[in-house]
């Protein structure tokens, strides 16, 4: 098998090749690691993103149907104001009515007994 020092340089080189050949196999290997690994933390941030894209818009909604919402009990709470107000000038103006009365016939009882 081995007759020269020939063929220990053959054996001795096939046996770096052997070496070198594992040594880059296992490097090949843990890139194919690590780019595994960085398609499943890229395909997170994706999934991170969208949800917060899904949450902007549900929150878009839910201000757009609240100001929707707010614009129509404040227009509710003014009518009410407005009802009330108008409701109590016509009270004030029936006990004025009732005072002036009160007080025409106080004056015309003044002026029988005199």
């Amino acid at each position: 098998m081995v007759e020269t020092s020939k063929d220990v340089l053959f054996l001795v080189i096939a046996l770096c090749v052997f070496i070198v050949t594992v040594f880059f196999v296992w490097i090949m290997y843990y890139i194919a690691q690590i780019l595994k690994s960085s398609k499943e933390m890229v395909e997170e941030v994706k999934n991170k993103v969208e949800e917060f894209g899904n949450l902007l818009t549900t929150l878009r909604e839910k201000v757009t149907h609240s100001t929707t919402m707010l614009s129509t009990v404040a227009k509710g709470v003014t009518d009410l104001l407005s009802m009330f107000k108008e409701k109590r000038s016509r009270r004030k103006d029936e006990y004025e009515e009732e005072y002036e009365e009160e007080e025409a016939v106080k004056k015309s009882k003044r002026k029988k007994r005199k």
